[in-house]
This record gives structure tokens, C-alpha cells and sequence, in this order.
């Protein structure tokens, strides 16, 4: 993500110094938005049927990054929740950290590879596209 501002009169430091500021504040804030629930309007069963987890989210910022979620709320509109049972607790907090304000962590390869496919499954081609240059 990468904030732009047209200033007169300000070196070219101060400038970028400022960008990373307000990138560093959006960050911040989306991150608060995942972590608090306030506003979620949106629910992620993931794990196994008979026991799921549920991961509370909003859809505004799903539909609006990724195109699987896109698709699926545009069709499924009047809906509050879907079950993802093939994946776990652990994956989709990490898919969810990209979602919301591109943060993700690879661990390991077998990780690399998990995340791949899961990118793949949310039509997250710049991710897919970050983890294929870590091969």
C-alpha cells in the first residue's frame, strides 16, 4: 500500500517520511478493526462441522479483497456466515491478517505451501504471486 501527497516546499525524506506515517496509521487501524468487534457483520466457520470455530469479520473489507468473498456475498447477499470446515483456526487468522491489512508470515515451507493453497482457493493473485517468488 503506498499513499501519495503532493506538497510544495518539502524535501523528498519528509515526504516519504509522512507517507509511512499515515501507511503505518491504516495498518494500525485495520488491524484494531480485526481484532475488535465492533461493526463485524460477518461470520467464518472454519475447523469441522460438528465443532467449528467462528471467526467474526465485515464484509465491506472481504468482498473488497478478495474476489472469492466478492462472488460469494454478491450471491449469497442476504447471508451472515459461511463454513470453510477444509481449513483451521490458524490459517484463516493468517489469510484474514493479509485480507485486512496485508500481513502475512510464513513459518515454514510446509506453511508456504498451506498459504499458497489458500490463496489460490481466495483468488488472492498478489499473494499467490509473493508466495510463489519465495519457492
Amino acid at each position: 500500500m503506498q499513499i501519495k501527497f503532493k506538497m510544495q516546499n518539502q524535501n523528498e525524506n519528509e515526504k516519504k517520511n509522512l507517507e509511512k506515517k499515515v501507511t503505518k496509521n491504516l495498518i494500525k487501524d485495520y488491524s484494531n478493526l480485526l481484532n475488535e468487534n465492533s461493526f463485524k457483520d460477518f461470520s467464518i466457520f472454519v475447523e469441522n462441522e460438528s465443532n467449528p470455530f467462528e471467526i467474526k469479520v465485515h464484509k465491506s473489507i472481504l468482498s473488497l479483497r478478495s474476489p472469492f468473498f466478492n462472488k460469494f456475498l454478491r450471491e449469497q447477499n442476504e447471508t451472515d456466515k459461511i463454513f470453510l470446515n477444509q481449513f483451521n483456526k490458524k490459517e484463516m487468522e493468517s489469510i484474514l491478517k493479509y485480507i485486512y491489512y496485508g500481513n502475512i508470515s510464513f513459518e515454514n515451507q510446509e506453511n508456504l505451501i498451506q498459504l499458497l493453497e489458500i490463496s489460490i482457493y481466495f483468488k488472492l493473485d498478489l499473494l499467490k504471486e509473493i508466495i510463489q517468488k519465495k519457492f
